[in-house]
């Protein structure tokens, strides 16, 4: 592993110790989850543009669970950590396929809700409104329009029965001049009807896809229980045996709170139970990218890499 700092400064070696830099941890797990792509080279471009560079093993399966101790959030659940370890060792569940089959179809799915074509724009209510009160408003002007073209015609039969061709003349043109308007109204509903149709088709859509995620976000969390629950009966008694090993070499049974806080910079104590299960699940996961500690559990880097067995920095 190797690391340049923002200031050119590089620190090469299985472990690194970066606490008297200052850098944030989430950069610092940025950087070994994106590298540069800098190469062999730590003079690079892109090694010197990016600042921060950290040259060493892509993060494999699990990584994304076990990158930063202590979490700076909701830390992971013992399943999401069993699940981790099981993820990262290549370990196969019976749901695997099915998940994976389900998980691609919800990213197939979101990624049409992120579509901005016209075929994937979902219509407002107000739309929907407004395309429903044309259609409406052209049926009442064509019906009103198609009454007025047959008075029209039943008037000028009458007058050319009586044989008054001037009444007739300009009843004839009065009636040209509706049938025009009825023409052009009646293609007005049809398009309006075309609309409308449209931005049916187009809510159903879309009421139909939030409904299958929501099947399918379902389905998902099921096969991940099932999935954290087989990881739990496999990992469990050596997930166990290893928090056991670890509290009673680095953890003081009454003190590991202090132990765990000293050289807290800004970060909250974390919760003793989490951290060191997320150790555990580090040293009996298999892991190639380093792992970023922000709190001493260990004496020194070289102690915590060794008991962990993977790279390490502290922050």
């Amino acid at each position: 592993m190797r690391i340049r700092l923002p200031d050119g400064t590089v620190r090469a070696g299985r472990t690194s110790d970066l606490s008297d830099v200052g850098l944030d941890p989430a950069a610092v797990v940025d950087a070994v989850r994106t590298p540069d792509g800098a190469g062999d080279d730590i003079q690079s471009p892109a090694a010197t543009d990016s600042g921060l560079w950290v040259d060493c093993p892509t993060p494999g399966p699990g990584y994304d669970r076990l990158a930063r101790i202590p979490v700076p959030e909701s830390p992971p659940s013992r399943g999401q950590l069993l699940v981790a370890v099981g993820r990262s060792r290549g370990l196969q569940t019976p749901v695997d396929d099915e998940l994976a089959q389900l998980e691609a179809r919800l990213a197939e799915h979101e990624g049409q809700t992120e579509d901005d074509s016209p075929d994937h724009i979902v219509p407002s209510a107000s739309e929907l409104r407004e395309a429903r009160r044309r259609v409406a408003a052209a049926g009442d002007d064509q019906t009103r329009l198609r009454e007025r073209v047959a008075t029209l015609r039943g008037r000028l039969n009458a007058h050319r029965e009586a044989g008054d061709d001037a009444s007739a003349a300009s009843t004839q043109s009065e009636l040209v001049e509706i049938a025009t308007k009825l023409s052009e109204v009646e293609t007005e509903r049809i398009a309006a009807e075309q609309r409308l149709e449209a931005l049916e088709r187009a809510a159903r859509r879309a009421r139909d896809g939030r409904e299958e995620r929501l099947r399918l976000h379902d389905a998902i969390a099921n096969r991940r229980r099932e999935r954290r629950s087989y990881f739990c009966a496999e990992l469990s008694e050596e997930f166990d045996d290893t928090v056991r090993e670890l509290t009673a070499e680095f953890f003081e049974p009454t003190d590991a709170a202090s132990d765990a806080s000293s050289n807290s910079n800004s970060n909250s104590n974390p919760n003793r139970s989490s951290v060191v299960d997320a150790l555990a699940a580090v040293r009996l996961a298999d892991l190639d990218a380093p792992v970023v500690l922000t709190r001493r559990f260990f004496g020194d880097v070289e102690t915590a890499a060794r008991w962990l067995d993977t790279p390490v920095i502290r922050c």
